[in-house]
């Protein structure tokens, strides 16, 4: 069996945890959130009837779709709503709420740190695929699991420790 099956395998069963953060972490944490700007955001793993997993391509990485949270918006919403605008991906049903992680990034010369919220998502949509350009996404689309390893190393580092690949 491929490592890719069994990382999902395990990750869909919750045997695959990302990793707690220790107090002192989580102090720091709580320090760069009082001096940078904190963008939230939510984003999904949406899993499709075969088992495939929803991906897309923007600047040259696989990635997950996800997004800036809105002014009155709660962040399931936030994440609900990335995804479709995102993929095109309807009829979007939140499983479970999954991890938070965190990066930080420099725009327009200002550090600022975002905090994405993951939701385990299914659907059953069967339309058409449809990438929102206007986010730069060049290609959407369902990855069987057996593929997972190897879009998952070329992502980012924060996708590679959702999927425990890190």
């Amino acid at each position: 069996m491929y490592l890719s099956n069994l990382l999902w395998k395990s990750w869909r069963k919750k045997k695959l945890k990302i990793v707690s953060i220790p107090s002192k972490i989580r102090k720091l944490l709580k320090k760069f959130k009082k001096k940078l700007l904190v963008i939230k955001a939510g984003g999904g793993i949406v899993t499709n009837s075969k088992g495939k997993i929803l991906f897309i391509k923007r600047k040259n990485k696989w990635d997950l779709p996800k997004g800036k949270k809105e002014k009155g918006e709660n962040i399931a919403t936030s994440a609900l709503r990335e995804v479709e605008e995102e993929t095109g991906v309807k009829k979007l049903k939140i499983n479970n709420f999954k991890t938070i992680t965190y990066h930080i990034f420099k725009r327009d010369g200002k550090y600022q740190l975002k905090e994405t919220y993951w939701y385990e998502m299914t659907s059953d949509y069967k339309g058409k695929l449809t990438p929102q350009t206007a986010e730069d996404i060049e290609k959407v689309c369902w990855k069987k699991p057996d593929k997972l390893e190897k879009i998952v190393k070329s992502s980012y580092k924060n996708i590679q420790r959702l999927f425990g690949i890190v």
